[in-house]
């Protein structure tokens, strides 16, 4: 049996309040082991009657999540407890738990909108609010109203503005959950001006939290650009890639992650983006360099693609990245900003859809029916404008039409929803599959979708007022 978790004491509470309402929201503080043991308990609670969807943010955490589960089960992934991302799936007949990203749950609901076969939902980690995390949460809470009143919905997260989301389930009850962390020691650390490069302060605080004896020590980066310049740097005065320092972002190869994540006893520098805040267990961390950046997804209109921008993270997010350091014992956290700096910090992450392009998203509604997306069950409505920009794109795109009392998707748009990319790009896959050059094309989609083909800032770059970085598209899936 594995070692109990704060969680395990509230399941009990847990299932009394989805027996009275269906839908819990539930806010488990890190260390409490939500995201490992409410899925399974979930799986035992409907043996029999449905497979269980866990929905994470990131490919990272989908497979973490079900690698953790079923090495608690004594199990190989793909057996009770798998995981499918775009691309890549572990899973069977016998599989009780999918982890999924949240774009695949759209799909699903796409083509099953009472989602047969699922006897729970559970969006972990909703404080990202994300586009997908909100439709998602807007789908599952129109099936079962709809279609499926036996259907469960369980949102999680660590920082979450609980009481607005239980109102917007009718009153769901809230369920909550100390964690399990040793005190951590916050040390603020701002650079003396502007000019000090972002690697420069990362490495100084390395060094000092090293000579205090930490020997893991987990950095917080912007993004991949960063991390590749401090990797670098360090390489340079003595630590040794794959050995006693490692690299965790979303577009690492699968094995390069897990030798990440994998358990050493050695000491070791592990660095990070945001990917590392929540839903993933990092091994072996007893203090963190939190750099106060991450890179946000923002529309830009004149462009027609979002835009990566390197900005300030929130509060909610200092305070996970803080937690990291005191999962094993005590432990501290050198922050590359000043304590008044984190006064102006949000309290949340802003959503995602309040802030991005909607047209991908604009699409899967009008192919899934929903012509007044205004008018849809959302937690949190889109802006209106941001709605219309995207009506026009897939009007001029073909794949949508102007019709009395709005717009209604063409049959080359339903054709093309299918696809998990952008509606510019599933047009130009389309097109060069129609012209013979289908792989060329879709090469050229997966490298827009997914890479930034050029030079990045740093952090202290972007502070300066440096150029800023091309747009490229914030799909999860």
């Amino acid at each position: 049996m594995p070692d109990s978790l704060p969680v395990d004491e509230v399941l009990d509470e847990l299932g009394a309040a989805l027996d009275r309402s269906g839908a819990v929201v539930l806010v488990a503080e890190p260390g409490a082991g939500k995201t490992t043991r409410v899925p399974p308990w979930l799986a035992r609670r409907h043996r029999g009657r449905g497979r269980i969807l866990v929905l994470e943010p990131r490919r990272i955490a989908a497979r973490a999540a079900a690698s953790r589960m079923a090495e608690e089960a004594r199990e190989e992934v793909g057996e009770r407890f798998g995981y499918q991302v775009r691309g890549e799936q572990r899973r069977g007949p016998r599989t009780e738990v999918l982890v999924v990203t949240e774009a695949l749950l759209t799909r699903f609901v796409q083509s099953d909108p009472a989602l047969t076969g699922v006897a729970a939902v559970v969006i972990d980690e909703f404080h990202e609010r994300s586009v997908h995390a909100d439709l998602a949460l807007a789908l599952v809470a129109e099936a079962r109203q709809a279609l499926r009143d036996d259907l469960e919905l369980v949102v999680m997260s660590a920082t979450l503005d609980a009481e607005p989301i239980a109102a917007f389930l009718g009153g769901a009850p809230i369920v909550r959950v100390a964690g399990r962390t040793f005190p951590i020691e916050i040390e603020y650390r701002p650079p003396p001006d502007l000019r000090t490069p972002l690697a420069e302060s990362a490495r100084a605080a390395i060094g000092e939290a090293r000579r205090e004896g930490a020997r893991g020590v987990l950095v917080f980066l912007p993004g991949m650009g960063e991390i590749r310049r401090l990797e670098r740097d360090l390489a340079e005065r003595g630590y040794r890639p794959g050995r006693d320092l490692f690299a965790l972002h979303g577009e690492l190869p699968l094995e390069e992650q897990r030798r990440a994540l994998r358990p050493t006893g050695e000491p070791r520098v592990i660095l990070a983006t945001n990917v590392a805040e929540s839903a993933l267990t990092v091994p072996d961390v007893d203090a963190v360099v939190d750099s106060g950046y991450l890179r946000r997804a923002r529309h830009e209109p004149d462009l027609g693609f979002d835009r990566l921008e390197i900005e300030r993270i929130s509060k909610a997010s200092a305070a996970q990245r803080a937690g990291r350091a005191g999962r094993t014992g005590p432990g501290r956290c050198y922050r590359l900003y000043s304590a008044r700096d984190h006064a102006a910090f949000l309290d949340h992450e802003p959503a995602e859809i309040g802030r991005v392009d909607l047209a991908e998203l604009r699409l899967l509604l009008l192919d899934w029916g929903v012509q007044d997306a205004a008018g849809f069950g959302w937690f949190e409505a889109p802006p209106r404008a941001a709605l219309d920009a995207a009506d026009e794109l897939l009007v001029v795109l073909g794949l949508a039409e102007r019709r009395e009392g709005g717009v209604a998707a063409t049959d080359r748009g339903r054709r093309l929803a299918a696809l998990p990319v952008h509606p510019r790009l599933a047009v130009l896959v389309h097109e060069a599959r129609r012209r013979g050059v289908g792989e060329e094309g879709a090469r050229v989609a997966a490298l827009l979708a997914d890479r930034d083909l050029r030079p990045r800032t740093d952090a202290a770059g972007a502070a300066r007022g440096e150029p800023r970085r091309p747009p490229r598209s914030s799909g999860r899936a």
